[in-house]
């Protein structure tokens, strides 16, 4: 970690990565999980609206 200013214990720096991490796993990954998946079925319906569905 880097230095903390005197100002900032050690229990608050911890208290704002723990916070940090909770973000990131339970609100950031499943909102970009979730738009991947939603932009990759648009870009897959758009291709079969103008494109066609592709026969085998």
């Amino acid at each position: 970690m880097t230095e903390h200013t005197s100002s900032e214990s050690v229990k608050q720096v911890k208290t704002k990565e723990l916070k940090a991490l909770g973000f990131i796993i339970f609100l950031l990954f499943p909102i970009v999980t979730i738009t991947g998946i939603c932009a990759y079925g648009f870009v897959i319906w758009m291709i079969q609206a103008f494109g066609g569905v592709v026969g085998h």
